[in-house]
């Protein structure tokens, strides 16, 4: 509805997170959510009538509105599985933060967890309809409130630096680097730029770069940056944020300049990075295929036999490796193009590049290990896939509306916190029987928690659910979830 039929007098007395429609001369507030479509993009949902907006009088609840203690029905299973099995990243937040302010984080970043991006008018309402507003009551969640502590966020980072330099203080000593675009459909945010993508993604955009081990998959670092600003650019700053000594960077080709490579090992610092084909030290290795030994990878199951060489190249070492199966794989994918008449692949083309398939070129500064050492190190890095994949579609991390530079970096480490809750998530779901955290919660979904008798008890348990709870150590009992 738009807001010409609706007059202010009238909108400045709506509720938040609610819709006023005008019917016969009539205003009445409707209940509504934004929620992901089959189209990737959010949309506005309406919900059932909570009262009326009244000329001279305001807001008008319908009974069953008037008061939170009649909510007899509230979200329990995927929030109660998310705060059994995330304690450790709780216990971080407590240490670092005073106890209104870390859980107040901790819930917001649970809700972003479950339902992806969550627009801050939202964020309440998700926290009245759950067991949230149960285990951790009185929580200041609404707009005015989060606006307020994502802007704290962004502009005191004493407590969002100290929480990072222990993440990396505990860490594995092997990071990865990465980039991901992300639209920012506000015109007033600072950082939202037509950056190199906007063409793709249709609006324009800012960068989100995070650090995190490779090793435990645990995120350490979290920034957010202009949409103008590549990789490239941005990383040098991303390096100062916190101190990064004796580390081992596995870093995608994007941040490939001279004078990152330097920085990448100082310090006591090592690197592996991918080399562009443009590149000229890869022409360089690339211009002989002619290898000087191989080794099986190993991966779960499956097995490859990678050829390689490993050269000094204008003062680098760098390592061309050949995976074998890989190479027979984009081969047999290359002619089924030509066997089906596709113009772009052709018998010329083919000769053309098939020496070239199965190739990935490595530059490193560790001179003490072997190539399969490097190969293998490398590797690690993409396990980064599934954890962007989780954001970018199943936490719908598609589209910021925030309107300005410290809430976007207040946000920042909220995804940090929400990307310590996945991990966490991660290795509990392990256990079970789910494919995967978004099997597991849609699963326990199924559960509910409803008001019988001035008792909260927990419905909705199949042999299924129950087998679930069991076996990530969930009590599947309301009182004792909100009394550990």
């Amino acid at each position: 509805m738009g807001n010409y039929s609706v007059p202010e007098s009238i909108r400045k007395h709506k509720p938040t997170g609610t819709m006023v429609k005008r019917i016969s001369n009539n205003y009445y507030v409707y209940e509504y959510s934004t929620v992901k479509g089959e189209d990737g993009k959010r949309h506005t949902k309406m919900g059932k009538i909570i009262g009326s907006i009244k000329e001279g009088i305001g807001f008008v609840p319908n009974d069953s509105f008037a008061c939170d203690s009649e909510i007899s029905t509230l979200d329990f299973g995927e929030y109660a599985v998310t705060l059994a099995n995330t304690q450790n990243t709780f216990s971080i937040l407590k240490d670092f933060f005073n106890p209104e302010d870390a859980t107040t984080i901790y819930v917001t970043s649970i809700i972003h967890f479950i339902h992806g991006f969550t627009y801050l008018k939202d964020i309440h309402n998700y926290y009245d309809m759950s067991i949230l507003s149960l285990k951790f009551p009185s929580l200041k969640l609404g707009y005015d409130a989060l606006s307020k502590l994502y802007d704290s966020l962004g502009r005191r980072q004493t407590n969002v630096l100290i929480v990072e330099e222990q993440l990396v203080k505990n860490c594995s000593g092997q990071i990865a680097i990465d980039g991901h675009v992300i639209g920012c459909s506000s015109e007033n945010n600072d950082l939202s730029e037509k950056g190199y993508k906007f063409k793709k993604i249709g609006e324009p955009q800012i960068n989100l770069l995070m650090a995190y081990d490779v090793n435990t998959g645990i995120p350490l670092i979290s920034r957010i940056y202009e949409g103008a600003s590549n990789d490239k650019v941005s990383v040098k700053d991303f390096l100062k944020q916190v101190e990064l000594k004796d580390m081992l960077f596995i870093i995608d080709r994007g941040f490939y300049t001279t004078e990152n490579i330097n920085t990448f090992s100082s310090n006591g610092n090592a690197y592996i990075i991918p080399l562009g084909k443009n590149l000229k030290t890869c022409k360089s290795a690339v211009s002989s295929l002619e290898m000087h030994d191989r080794f099986i990878y190993q991966k779960g199951k499956k097995a490859s036999v990678i050829e390689y060489k490993d050269e000094i190249i204008d003062g680098y070492r760098v390592l061309t490796y050949r995976d074998l199966n890989e190479s027979a794989t984009e081969q047999e994918n290359y002619l089924r193009h030509m066997q089906r008449g596709d113009k772009s692949y052709t018998k010329e083309g083919f000769e053309k590049v098939k020496y070239f398939m199965g190739v990935t070129v490595l530059q490193t500064s560790l001179e003490d290990k072997t190539p399969q050492d490097v190969y293998e190190l490398y590797k690690k890095r993409w396990c980064i896939e599934t954890f962007y994949n989780y954001f970018k579609n199943q936490a719908g991390y598609s589209s910021l509306h925030l309107d300005d530079y410290y809430k976007t970096q207040g946000l920042a480490f909220i995804m940090l916190v929400s990307a310590m809750i996945h991990n966490e998530m991660e290795k509990a779901v392990k256990n079970t029987n789910s494919k995967n955290i978004q099997t597991c919660l849609l699963e326990a979904k199924m559960i509910k928690a409803n008001k019988r008798r001035n008792a909260w008890i927990v419905t909705n348990c199949l042999k299924r659910q129950t087998e679930l709870f069991s076996q990530l150590n969930t009590p599947l009992t309301a009182f004792e979830l909100l009394h550990t």
